[in-house]
């Protein structure tokens, strides 16, 4: 299972990329989907290929039986004309192709092994792609509300940390410093306010020269 490891890394670390770097669900599946044909592509070629392989391992197999059938044969006419040498010889190429042909059974086994592994990957590779193909719309939504969650956990994350905390509080103190210099700053004289103003200082003073003209009075009588 090789293939599905590489390919779960793969997914794994796209997912991954999807969530560090904000990117669109739905593209990211588009993509995770294009992977998955692409995969099941190149294996679908070596399916054939190996099953090409195997058909003319096949083939040089049966040819060299053959051969070596025609040779014993050769061998058993030569015997039966009594001439042993000539039948020596036959069965030696008899032998040569026997063990070519064995060879090749070997080969047979081997291969046929390899196209059963390949078939049962490629099920399951079609399986996983029409199941992501089908539930499409179903894991975007998951995907969208990964996201979310992590954005969420990120947001409270700093409100733990303190920094959401540390902002408000320089808000406030830049509100409490404004208002402060808003005090500071001398409205606008009103004319209105003026001629009050002025009328409460003639009042002022004229009370002042009644004090001062009862203090004078009160020292002439004290002479007096």
């Amino acid at each position: 299972m090789g293939w599905l490891d590489r390919l779960g890394q793969t997914i794994r670390a796209n997912i991954n990329s999807l969530i560090q770097e904000s990117q669109d669900p739905e593209k990211m599946l588009e993509e995770m989907v294009l992977t998955l044909e692409q995969e099941l592509i190149r294996m679908r070629q070596g399916l054939a290929e190996a099953i090409a392989n195997f058909k003319r391992t096949e083939r040089e197999a049966q040819k060299h039986l053959l051969a070596a059938q025609t040779w014993y044969e050769r061998a058993q006419f030569a015997l039966s004309q009594n001439n042993e040498n000539l039948a020596r010889q036959a069965l030696v190429k008899w032998q040569s192709y026997q063990n070519t042909a064995q060879t090749f059974e070997t080969q047979i086994e081997q291969q046929s092994e390899i196209i059963k592994k390949l078939k049962q990957n490629l099920r399951e590779l079609e399986e996983k792609y029409s199941q992501i193909k089908s539930q499409k719309s179903l894991y975007i939504a998951r995907l969208k509300s990964a996201l979310a969650s992590q954005k969420m956990n990120e947001i409270m994350g700093n409100v733990n940390n303190g920094k959401i905390t540390t902002v408000f509080e320089r808000l406030e103190s830049k509100i409490l410093e404004l208002e402060a210099h808003s005090e500071l700053i001398t409205p606008d004289d009103d004319p209105l306010e003026s001629q009050f103003a002025a009328l409460e200082g003639e009042k002022i003073e004229a009370e002042l020269l009644k004090m001062k003209s009862q203090k004078n009075s009160g020292q002439e009588t004290g002479n007096r």
